[in-house]
């Protein structure tokens, strides 16, 4: 068994899912027939937690009964739920999504609160659910003001964005929302072509979480984690700049079938990376 080898105060942990089979055809999507057993294979692998992902409104951990019957099962597997994703976001853009529906999500995660500690909560701002004119913005301002006032005394709340950086420097600077961090994908800045030390030194006290991905660059795939990464070592060579990161987070490349293998290999080249480079 190959496992995650540990060896700073940061969480490790894994988004839901990659220890399991696609749902239908959704490559990212909460495993509802398989989440008992993704507990199982990450205590197996020597994760600390997950990233508990939500895509839609049905998601288990709304109700009350089995949000017990989660924690009970996360408690006596020595794991934790470090973060909150805010996935159905990716498809009911945080500027188009109604109040009614986000204050109800609202309302379900503060149930979740009282019962655990959820180090961070994201959203994304990404892809096709970013805003890109003056009045989604002012919504999408709005509504994460919104979230950091009735979520934000519990956890970090943070965004996965692709906005570029001038303009994503402006959006943090906004006055209601100075407590908001980032979760920084770093097989996305790959991809997209940007430079990991500039957000690095430009959001250094605003990272609070890493996505541990690899993508090819200009617009690449996702693959699984190679035993030479650059922006990963970047990341390593500067972990002592991120005095907010909460955690590591994988969510890494995994095949139809091939999942469980995918997810030793991306372990046993990262573990490489931070020990020997």
């Amino acid at each position: 068994m190959i496992i995650l080898n540990k060896n700073s105060n940061i969480k490790y942990s894994f988004v839901m899912g990659r220890f399991s089979k696609k749902i239908g055809d959704k490559y990212q999507h909460f495993p509802i027939d398989n989440w008992q057993n993704e507990i199982l294979q990450a205590k197996k692998h020597n994760f600390d937690g997950m990233e508990w992902i939500i895509s839609d409104y049905s998601n288990p951990i709304f109700n009350k009964f089995y949000c017990d019957d989660i924690l009970k099962k996360l408690k006596n597997n020595g794991l934790i739920i470090n973060s909150i994703y805010l996935d159905l976001i990716m498809h009911d853009a945080l500027h188009k999504i109604s109040m009614k529906n986000l204050k109800w999500i609202v309302e379900k995660i503060k149930n979740i609160q009282k019962k655990t500690k959820i180090n961070r909560i994201t959203l994304p701002i990404e892809e096709k659910c970013r805003f890109h004119f003056e009045f989604e913005k002012k919504i999408a301002i709005n509504k994460l003001s919104f979230i950091l006032k009735n979520l934000g005394k519990k956890s970090d709340i943070s965004i996965e964005t692709d906005i570029p950086i001038k303009n994503l420097k402006k959006l943090l600077n906004v006055k209601s929302l100075k407590n908001l961090g980032l979760l920084l994908d770093i097989g996305n800045i790959r991809a997209n072509g940007y430079d990991m030390c500039e957000y690095i030194n430009i959001f250094s006290d605003k990272i609070f979480g890493i996505h541990i991905k690899y993508r090819d660059t200009f617009y690449g795939k996702s693959k699984i984690l190679p035993n030479k990464f650059l922006e990963l070592k970047i990341l390593k060579n500067n972990l002592n700049k991120l005095i907010k990161l909460n955690d590591f987070t994988f969510q890494t490349f995994r095949s139809d079938d091939n999942f469980l293998s995918d997810m030793k290999k991306s372990i046993k080249n990262f573990n490489k990376i931070i020990e020997n480079e």
